[in-house]
């Protein structure tokens, strides 16, 4: 018998984060969250219809929480002191949370058309409209979000090697800030 406190959609949610982020995206399934859950997978159908559907919320999950932390390290900062506050939250949420940190930018889900992925995009659109004057700065906006990713990518698969990146995101995110401007 399944008992709901441990079937709960946020239960579910928080045991597959938990799967993932200690034997990766293949080891999820519903047969490995329902024994993390001590229930019978069958009984996680009631509140998502299959895996595809657990990853979608897990996208919705992932996109919100990355937007709160990058909206508190923005807070009442303006211009370019802004758009590095927003820029070192994101790389630092890709280090604390590397699972979901693939949701929002490695894997295709239905998050990029949700509230959470718009809102995001939104606000880094934004934060480079500050800089830049103009509001609706994709170019620049996808330029600054392709150079985070790639930072946490490069970074994330190890090919900075053993000495590191040699403050490589400093001087990459100061030029990026500069050539906003211009």
């Amino acid at each position: 018998m399944s008992f709901p406190a441990k079937t709960g959609a946020d239960a579910i949610l928080k045991v597959a984060v938990d799967i993932v982020e200690a034997e990766g995206w293949d080891a999820l399934s519903m047969r490995s969250i329902g024994l993390a859950l001590g229930v019978r997978a069958s009984s996680l159908y009631h509140h998502y219809r299959d895996k595809g559907a657990i990853e979608e919320a897990l996208g919705e999950v992932a996109a919100r929480a990355l937007f709160e932390a990058m909206t508190v390290a923005a807070g009442r900062k303006k211009g370019q002191v802004r758009l590095r506050a927003m820029a070192d939250a994101y790389v630092a949420f890709a280090h604390e949370n590397a699972a979901l940190y693939q949701l929002v930018a490695a894997r295709r889900t239905a998050s990029d058309t949700q509230v959470a992925g718009k809102a995001l995009w939104q606000l880094i659109l934004d934060g480079v409209g500050q800089v830049t004057g103009n509001r609706d700065d994709t170019a620049a906006a996808v330029g600054l979000w392709s150079f985070l990713h790639g930072y946490v990518a490069l970074e994330g698969a190890g090919k900075f090697g053993a000495s590191g990146a040699k403050g490589g995101y400093e001087r990459g995110l100061s030029a990026m800030l500069r050539g906003l401007i211009g």
